[in-house]
Parts: C-alpha cells; sequence; structure tokens
C-alpha cells in the first residue's frame, strides 16, 4: 500500500478544505511548526482506515472542527496491488462512506468500511474497531515514538506468516500460537492468571458447591455430636444430684461445723486475756525507761556545768591584750592615709599640666601637617576638573555598548533577508551597448557598465528620454520577510538617527572616540583610588580638607588663647617638660605603693583581731547560754535532792516491771499458739463454705438438668441421622467432579508449558528472519550492536561493548525511542518483502536526538524507504532539513472537483 492524497474538511483546524500536496514513494517529510495539524491530519487518516463511518466515538468526536457545523470528512488516496483506490468518509453529521477504484465506486456505507478492511488485510473485531494489524505497529502517534512495538493479535500473526515463509512452521509459529491460544481460553474458562479457579467457571462453581456440602455436612455432624453429649451430660448431673442430696451426708457436714465453732470460741477468749497482760506489761516497760533515762539526763547536766564555768574563765583571760593592739593599728592607719592625700593633691596638679602639655602637642603636630592637607587639595581640584571635562563628552556621545550591539544585530539579520530575498527574486539585467553608457539609470544610480540586480523592491530603469521601465517582485512569495527587512530598515534609521549620527560609519567613528572616553574615564577614577578616595569624584574629600586646614587654624589660635602665648613652642620642649612630669609621677607612684602596703598590713591586723574577739564572744555566749538552760533544771541548792530522788524512782520502777513480765510469761504457757488459733478458724471456713456450696450445686444442677431436658426433647425428631448420611454421600459425588476438572486443569497447564519450553528453545530461529532485518537499520545508528530480543518481539536488550547486555529500561530516552524506530523499520522491512507492503508513518519522533545520532537515524529511514513509503510528520524544521525526500505542504481552499 503507498498513500497517494489526503484530503480533509472540518476536521480540527481545517474547517475549509484541505490537502497534503507532494505524496509519492520513498520518504515523504511534513516539516511544520507547533499547532500546524500535523497530529490531527494523522489521527484522521487512521479514522478514515479503521473507523466505521457511523460511529461517534471520541476519537471521531476529537476530529470535529470547533464552532463549525460541518460534517469530519476525510478522503484517502491509495495505490494498492498495482490499482489506486479512494476511501472518503464523513462522521458525525450526514455518516457516510465511498470506496472507488479509479472512477468507479465499489462500495457504500457499511460494505466499504469492511471492504477497505478486506482489501488491507484486516477484519473486523467483535466490537465496532478493528485491529490495525501491521499498521498498528508501523504508524506512531505523537508521544508513542519512546515504547518498543507491542504487536496485536493480528499483527503478531502478520510478524508470524511473514517469519513462516522464510523459517518454515516452527513450534512457536502461528500453528503453536494457535493451539496456545485455544489452551489459554480453555483454561480461562477454569483458573485465572494466578492459578485460582475463575469466578463463574465449572471449577469454580462445582469448587463452590462442594465448600457449600462440606458446611452443611460439618453443620449436621455438629448438631448430632451436640446432642450425644447432651445425653451424656444430663444422665452424668442426675447422679450427681442424687449424690449430692444424701441425708446422712448433709447430718455429718452440720455436725462437724458445730463443734469447730465451739472450738474457736474457747481458743479465741485465752487469746484475749493474753492481749491484756501484754498491754500491761509494755506499760511498765515504757514508765522504766522514761525515769532510768531522767536520771541519766542529769549526771549529763551535772558534768557540763561543770566544764562550762571552767572554760569561760579560761576565755575571758585571753581577750584582756586585744585592745592595745587595735588601737595601734588604728593609729598608723590614720598617718599613712594623710600621706596619700598630699600626694594625690600633687598627682591633680601634675594632671593638669600634663593635659596642657597634650594640648600643645596636639597643636604643633596638626600645625605641621598643614602644609602637606594644602597640596593633597590642590592635587584633587585638578582630577576634579578632568573629571567634568570627561563626563561632559561621554554625556553628549550616544554611541553606548547597547546601541552598537543592536545596530549590528539589526545589520546581520538584514543582510541574512536581503541575501534571502535575492536568491528567490528575479534577477534584472542590463546591457549597454557601446554608446549606451551615461544614459540609462536604475532609481536615482546612472549605470556605466553592464549591470545585474535582484529586484527585492520595485526598480525604476529609465532610459534617457526614451523610456522608463518599472520591474515589480510578485508580492505573494516572501511576504513575511519583506515585512521583516522594512521594520528592519525603519528600526536602524531609527537607531541611527536617536544616536545623534549621519549614517552607520558615523555612528562607528562616535563609538570610537566614546571608547577613547570610557579609557580615560577610568585611568582618573584609577588615580583617584589611589590617592584614597572611595567616592567617584573627589569634591566631597577637597572638602573634607578644605574643613580639616580651618580646623587646624582654629585650633592653634584656641590653643594659643588657652595658654596665653604668642607663639607655639617646640616639640622638643614640650618632649622635656613631659619628661620631668613623668619622672614625678613615678616617684609618687612609688611612695603611694608603700604607703598603701602599710594600710592594708594594719588592715588585716584589724580583721585578725576582730575575727579573734568575735570567736571568743560567739564561745562566751553560747557556754552561757547552754549554763543558762542546765541551771534552769538542775539549780545547784538542789541538784544532790534531785539526783537522790530519781534513783529511788527508778528502783520502783524496775522492780513493778520485772513483776508484770513474769505473769505475762505464765500467761503465755496457758494460752493456745497462733498458728492453731488459725487452724481452727480455717476449719470452720471450710466446713461453712462446703455446706453452702452443696446447696449451691443443687440448685444448679436442678436448672441444669431441666435445660437439658428441654434441648433434647426439641432436637430428638429433626432425624439427623438420616440428613448427615444423605449430605455425605452429595458431598463425595461433588469432590469427585472437582478433582476430575482439576485434572484437567493440571493437563492444560501441562501441555502449555510444554508447548511454551518448546517456542521458548526455538525463539532465536524465530527471531532470525527478524533480526537479518533489524540488523542493517541497527548498523547504521549503532555499529556492531546486537539487540537480545523477547517474548512478543519485545527489547530486552542490547549488546554494544561488551559481553553484557544493557537492559533496555536503562537507556537513555533518547536511545531508547531510537531503538523502538528501528524495530518498526525492520518490521515494516519485513512484511513489505512479503507482499503486503504498509506505509510507515511516524508523528513527531526523534525529539531527543542529538545532531550526530539524527543524521544517522536519518540514513537508517531512507534505507526503510528504498522498499517501501516513509511519512515523517515534524515540527523540527532546521533539524530534518538533512532528511531528503520528498517535501510536503499542507493546501488550505483546495477546491472540490468538477463532475464531467
Amino acid at each position: 500500500m503507498k498513500i497517494t492524497s489526503i484530503i480533509v474538511e472540518g476536521v480540527g483546524k481545517f474547517g475549509t478544505r484541505s490537502e497534503i500536496t507532494g505524496l509519492g514513494s520513498g520518504v515523504n517529510i511534513l516539516a511544520a511548526g507547533n499547532e500546524a495539524g500535523k497530529s490531527t491530519l494523522f489521527r484522521a487518516v487512521r479514522a478514515c482506515l479503521f473507523e466505521r463511518h457511523n460511529t461517534k466515538n471520541e476519537v471521531v468526536r476529537n476530529l470535529a472542527t470547533d464552532g463549525v457545523s460541518l460534517p469530519v470528512t476525510v478522503t484517502l488516496g491509495f495505490e494498492h496491488g498495482e490499482q489506486s483506490y479512494t476511501i472518503t468518509k464523513s462522521f458525525m453529521k450526514s455518516p457516510a462512506a465511498s470506496l472507488m477504484r479509479g472512477t468507479t465506486e465499489l462500495a457504500r456505507g457499511r460494505e466499504a468500511d469492511e471492504m477497505v478492511w478486506e482489501l488491507l488485510g484486516i477484519a473486523p473485531s467483535s466490537g465496532r474497531s478493528v485491529d490495525e494489524a501491521a499498521f498498528g505497529i508501523l504508524w506512531v502517534e505523537q508521544g508513542q515514538s519512546f515504547h518498543v512495538p507491542e504487536p496485536s493479535e493480528a499483527a503478531t500473526t502478520a510478524l508470524n506468516t511473514a517469519i513462516q515463509a522464510e523459517v518454515g512452521t516452527l513450534v512457536g509459529g502461528e500453528r503453536a500460537r494457535s493451539v496456545l491460544s485455544a489452551l489459554k481460553e480453555e483454561l480461562g474458562q477454569l483458573i485465572t492468571d494466578t492459578g485460582r479457579p475463575k469466578s463463574g467457571g465449572p471449577l469454580a462453581e462445582a469448587t463452590t458447591r462442594l465448600d457449600v456440602l462440606q458446611g452443611d455436612l460439618a453443620d449436621a455432624e455438629a448438631r448430632l455430636s451436640v446432642l450425644d453429649g447432651q445425653l451424656v451430660e444430663l444422665a452424668a448431673k442426675r447422679s450427681e444430684r442424687a449424690r449430692l442430696s444424701d441425708p446422712a451426708l448433709v447430718k455429718e457436714m452440720t455436725t462437724d461445723l458445730e463443734a469447730a465453732r465451739q472450738d474457736l470460741k474457747a481458743g479465741e477468749g485465752v487469746a484475749a486475756l493474753l492481749s491484756q497482760f501484754e498491754a500491761a506489761e509494755q506499760r511498765s516497760k515504757a514508765s522504766f525507761d522514761r525515769v532510768e533515762r531522767h536520771l541519766l539526763d542529769l549526771h549529763e547536766r551535772r558534768a557540763r556545768i561543770d566544764g562550762d564555768r571552767k572554760r569561760d574563765a579560761e576565755l575571758r583571760e585571753a581577750s584582756t591584750p586585744l585592745d592595745a593592739q587595735e588601737q595601734a593599728a588604728r593609729v598608723a592607719i590614720r598617718v599613712a592615709r594623710g600621706e596619700i592625700g598630699a600626694l594625690d593633691a600633687q598627682a591633680e596638679e601634675e594632671e593638669e599640666q600634663e593635659r596642657n602639655l597634650q594640648r600643645l602637642a596636639t597643636a604643633v603636630a596638626r600645625a605641621a601637617a598643614r602644609e602637606s592637607l594644602a597640596r593633597q587639595q590642590h592635587g584633587l581640584e585638578e582630577l576634579e576638573e578632568r573629571l567634568v571635562r570627561n563626563a561632559a563628552g561621554l554625556a553628549n556621545n550616544h554611541a553606548t555598548t547597547a546601541v552598537m550591539t543592536s545596530l549590528d544585530n539589526a545589520e546581520r539579520e538584514l543582510s541574512i533577508l536581503t541575501a534571502r530575498l535575492e536568491a528567490a527574486a528575479p534577477e534584472v539585467a542590463v546591457e549597454l551597448g557601446a554608446n549606451g553608457a551615461g544614459y540609462v539609470s536604475i532609481g536615482e544610480t546612472t549605470i556605466v557598465s553592464n549591470v545585474v540586480q535582484a529586484a527585492i523592491d520595485p526598480l525604476t530603469i529609465r532610459v534617457g528620454d526614451i523610456a522608463t521601465i518599472v520591474v515589480s517582485p510578485p508580492k505573494a512569495p516572501n511576504k513575511t520577510d519583506h515585512k521583516r527587512r522594512q521594520e528592519l530598515q525603519k528600526q536602524l534609521s531609527n537607531l541611527i538617527e536617536d544616536a545623534g549620527a549621519g549614517s552607520a560609519g558615523a555612528l562607528r567613528a562616535t563609538r570610537a572616540r566614546r571608547q577613547a572616553l570610557e579609557a580615560e574615564a577610568v585611568g582618573i577614577q584609577a588615580e583617584i583610588s589611589a590617592v584614597g578616595i572611595t567616592e567617584k569624584s573627589p569634591a566631597l574629600a577637597i572638602e573634607r580638607i578644605k574643613t580639616e586646614i580651618e580646623k587646624v587654624d582654629a585650633l592653634v589660635a584656641e590653643i594659643l588663647t588657652q595658654a596665653k602665648i604668642d607663639a607655639l613652642p617646640t616639640a622638643e620642649d614640650i618632649a622635656v617638660r613631659q619628661d620631668a612630669l613623668r619622672q614625678n609621677r613615678e616617684n609618687a607612684r612609688r611612695k603611694r605603693q608603700t604607703l598603701d602596703g602599710t594600710i592594708e598590713a594594719q588592715n588585716t591586723i584589724l580583721s585578725n583581731l576582730a575575727d579573734t574577739r568575735g570567736r571568743l564572744v560567739g564561745t562566751l555566749a553560747e557556754i552561757q547560754n547552754r549554763l543558762d538552760g542546765d541551771l534552769t533544771i538542775l539549780p545547784d541548792a538542789d541538784r544532790a535532792r534531785l539526783i537522790a530522788d530519781a534513783n529511788a524512782a527508778v528502783a520502783v520502777a524496775r522492780d513493778d516491771y520485772c513483776t508484770k513480765a513474769a505473769a505475762l510469761e505464765e500467761q503465755r504457757h496457758k494460752a493456745p499458739p497462733h498458728e492453731e488459733l488459725e487452724r481452727r478458724r480455717i476449719r470452720v471456713d471450710r466446713l461453712q463454705n462446703a455446706l453452702e456450696s452443696q446447696k449451691s450445686r443443687l440448685g444448679s444442677l436442678d436448672k441444669d438438668t431441666a435445660n437439658l431436658e428441654g434441648q433434647i426433647q426439641s432436637a430428638g425428631g429433626d432425624g439427623l441421622g438420616e440428613k448427615v448420611e444423605a449430605l455425605r454421600q452429595e458431598r463425595d459425588l461433588t469432590l469427585r467432579e472437582v478433582e476430575r476438572r482439576k485434572a484437567r486443569v493440571g493437563a492444560l497447564v501441562l501441555l502449555k508449558e510444554t508447548i511454551e519450553a518448546c517456542y521458548k528453545e526455538q525463539r532465536d530461529r524465530l527471531h532470525a528472519p527478524l533480526r537479518r532485518h533489524l540488523q542493517p537499520f541497527l548498523n547504521d545508528v549503532f555499529p556492531a550492536a546486537e539487540l537480545e530480543l523477547g517474548d512478543g518481539f519485545a527489547v530486552a536488550g542490547i549488546r554494544r561493548n561488551g559481553p553484557t547486555a544493557e537492559t533496555f529500561e536503562r537507556l537513555s530516552a533518547g536511545t531508547q525511542e531510537q531503538i523502538a524506530v528501528l524495530v518498526r523499520l525492520a518490521m515494516g522491512t519485513m512484511i513489505c518483502e512479503r507482499g503486503q507492503p504498509v506505509p510507515i508513518i511516524l508523528d513527531d519522533a526523534l525529539v531527543f536526538s542529538d545532531d550526530d545520532r539524527i543524521e544517522q537515524m536519518f540514513d537508517a529511514l531512507n534505507r526503510a524507504g528504498q522498499k517501501q513509503q516513509v511519512i515523517v510528520l515534524t515540527c523540527r524544521t532546521r533539524a530534518f532539513a538533512a532528511l531528503g525526500g520528498r517535501q510536503l505542504s499542507i493546501v488550505s481552499n483546495v477546491a472540490k472537483p468538477t463532475l464531467a
């Protein structure tokens, strides 16, 4: 098949009848900018061939022109089997279809749709669409060139048919694919891709039925088991109740409980009497401890009173010489402070003299720097004058860098446009005769020799007074370039006029003068920076110097007035006087250090005396406080009596404690141990709980027996045994059916895996024809490289410079796209050689190819174009200029053919 014409109307941006012209054999390229409608035309061609004329699906709806109430009409001319055909389809409004061979109409409507598919070797599916077969892998829409072709069922059949024609019938060929397809179809009715029973299939239904039967059987068996258990449980509970309600057992338990209570009561009475004896013994022991502690306290206070009185006398004797030492230290401090006051007065007088000398020294130094400031001021004034002249020159010169850049860009673009227009414009040649010089003029220029000139603009040729010839170029071609050329000429004129120059040459001369001024300005700024001025102008620095000179003069006058002298002394005189003052200060500093040391030493003595006195006073106060407290409790006059009374009280308390302790020990021997009392309490509790538990259990047994009898009576007539047996038989039948279907699935899976294993073993032989057709294309772009193909003709990787293959997914987007296009070219060539030529159409492919790689891809496209038609749609006009082939164009407002 070869496409010869494409005409659309009411399609996207093509509201009027438009046609792609120039289609032919080999490589065809339609290069146009974005939004030119290339992808729309691609989709229109696909719809014309593969959509039914009466469809209203989204693909067709998206083709309609917005705002225009017209049908979507597509006319496609093509050659097939050395015959010329035309298929015309109108979609949406007034749907129609017509297929013609030459000038003879072959079919209309639905018949025309299906006859085209039959003619091209494709068949409709069960729905309203068709499997595009080879067209689906060789026609690549925008954005799909990055993906490796994934052949549909019909496309795979076409590829396998081409392969079998070369290598013969193989397992894994079309016949194997047919068997695998049948196996997959039957397996698809039984199980899912994961091996589970398929919902709604016979295996799933049998499995579900088996699960339901097993559930019903388990429920019936469980109910039968429960009934058997209830009968056993009822007999056990009746036996237990008869045993627990025996009168002899009840009487025995009641008698044992009463005896245990009597034993517990007797033991608790003896234990209560023992507790009274223990309390009396504890009170007597506490009284004895108290009087004994009182006696010990009196003895300790007597010893402490005697010791404190001795220590008080010793401390008072030690504090007597401290007063004389303190008086001597205070006298020495007063004398030293008097001498320090005299030194401070002398230092203040000398500091005033030092300040006066410092002010005189500052005035002398500032006066010495005045002459240098005056010279610096003169130099800066000269720099400022030069800077002002330079700035005035730059302000009056408008030939800036931006202006010159705009001039160069405009002249460059104008020269390119002029060259392009001259190349396309007609040439006017004037050849003068022997006496023709001076008689012929072109425009305002008189020519004196032969002239050949391109007629870009209208030319006026005057031949003396004989004739005037006007040559006007055609208006339609290069209209945009003419308009742009006029704009650039106007732009140049405005640019030169704004810069104040008469021509471009004058403007460049002005630019040279400005560059000299700019260099001079840089030099002046360097001189300004060299003298330490950060501002661009020295004016502020000059003002600062003037102000500094005025301050120097004012300072000298003020110092002379304050010092009451007529002239400043010399620096040497000031230095001598300052040295004398420094020597006096040093002597006074050393003397003051001595006096400060004396005061510090005496203060240390006073501090030590104060610490000693404080410690003595504190200790005496502590001793006196302790004596006052002890004498309050143990006065000297009552000391002997109080100690004797305490000794007598201790003897009485000791005798009472010994008596009560002996009585307690005797009572302990009479009372039962604590463990025995606890045992008697536990026995009473145990017997009482046993009697209560027996009564409670009898009530529970009566209730449980009544419940079980009711449940057994309600479940006894259900016929559970017969029902369980019937369910078991039905379950066994269903189980055999499930096993039979699972065996069928196992056999099918084994057969499928066996065929697929054979297919895998011979896949290299199956892929050999495609590899043979792919290798020349691959060598054009990736020399010495080899592609690895997987199942379904998928690209697994590429092996280039080593033994290890690079996986397809790890390649760059540009390389993936190039490989995908090369595989499609090889598939197209293989199908074409088997007598099924299909045109290759690429819409905006090779978008990520670099300059070198895209040149190699052009070679591959031209190689494919030698065997079949290749149509390339692209918006990259400059990059695809080197592709070669037929240049296509879109012509609008095409007139409809008239009937003869």
